[in-house]
């Protein structure tokens, strides 16, 4: 674990102008949470207007619901004259990521993020680059960071932060550290508690529980692992949620979901094993047709369907998945061996 650098942040910021805040595409409660504070942060510490940029729809019910809720505005990507903007920083993901793809025509000035990543921002020429996947969420990153000015977050951004911490740790219980206990505990009794409840449990469409029942359809059993790979989907949030609803399933230990949308083959990988670690076996079945972050229990990728298509892509998902789970490949076996002892050794 490690705290921020504030000196470091401090020198990594103009000393006057504008900023421009992004994340991943289509942004999800932790990236939300923590782009609402870091605007925050900026202005009452160092008087530094910045401004957000969600790139992608942003779909899943829960996150549409925090941002009317929280009153979330951005820019659209194609509408920031870099003449106008210092720079740019990026939270809850990294440069090299290919779900991530900040304005063009500005230096990027920071990187705060918890996902391990296949690049070393610090050796990329970033002033400030914090990536540190021992945190549960990058809300609680940005919430330390804040505290580390003296920063009092609030209501706002208290709930923001809140949302972000609680989705990414499922309430704690998924990959939290003591930061975000500490993080989670305090910012519990700061938050507007009708808005968490109002953001939790949003009306949900038919569409939704149409997709939920082609879920069902689709997922097949592999010993401990759960395949659900479906074809077009509704969002990329979609496949994560499906995901995260299969892992509970009695029995498994892992459930990898996928659906194609937007010109990709987004994929998730959960595990309920203590102690395993889903990014390395997600970046094995990725390989090198994408791209993919991960921490703890859970990791997310996507392949683009350019070269290879959809059928293509779910028969190479499937095969390496099948790998990975001990049923060929020897460096697929090793991954899951390692991982097993991980989890044998907590």
């Amino acid at each position: 674990m490690t705290l921020p650098n504030l000196d470091r942040f401090r020198a990594a910021l103009p000393a006057s102008g504008r900023l421009v805040l992004c994340t991943h595409r289509h942004p999800d409660p932790d990236g939300l949470g923590a782009l609402v504070a870091l605007q925050y942060l900026l202005q009452e510490e160092f008087g530094l207007e910045a401004e957000l940029v969600l790139e992608g729809r942003i779909r899943r019910a829960e996150n549409v619901a925090m941002r009317q809720l929280l009153g979330i505005t951005a820019l659209p990507k194609g509408g920031v004259d870099p003449s106008r903007y210092a720079g740019v920083i990026i939270v809850d993901s990294q440069p090299a990521f290919t779900h991530t793809a900040p304005p063009g025509g500005l230096p990027i000035l920071g990187v705060i993020d918890h996902h391990l990543g296949p690049e070393d921002c610090s050796a990329g020429g970033i002033p400030f680059a914090w990536v540190d996947p021992d945190y549960g969420a990058t809300s609680t990153m940005v919430h330390d960071l804040l505290d580390g000015f003296g920063v009092e977050p609030d209501r706002r951004v208290a709930t923001a932060l809140f949302c972000g911490i609680r989705y990414d740790t499922n309430d704690l219980a998924r990959d939290a550290s003591v930061e975000d206990e500490r993080a989670y505990e305090r910012l519990h009794k700061l938050a507007d508690r009708k808005l968490v409840a109002a953001i939790d449990q949003p009306a949900l469409s038919r569409d939704y529980f149409r997709q939920m029942g082609e879920s069902i359809q689709a997922c097949m059993s592999h010993g401990p692992l759960l395949l659900i790979l479906m074809g077009e989907v509704s969002s990329p949030e979609s496949v994560a949620e499906i995901a995260d609803w299969f892992v509970r399933l009695e029995g498994q230990q892992w459930s990898l979901a996928g659906g194609a949308c937007d010109g990709r083959y987004q994929v998730s990988l959960r595990t309920d094993m203590p102690g395993a670690d889903a990014y390395p076996a997600l970046r094995y079945i990725i390989g090198e047709e994408g791209s993919c972050g991960g921490h703890g229990r859970m990791a997310g990728g996507q392949i683009p369907l350019t070269e290879l298509s959809l059928e293509q892509v779910r028969s190479l998902v499937r095969g390496r998945a099948l790998e990975v789970f001990g049923l060929g490949d020897q460096e697929g076996q090793s991954l899951v061996r390692a991982t097993r002892s991980s989890a044998a050794g907590d």
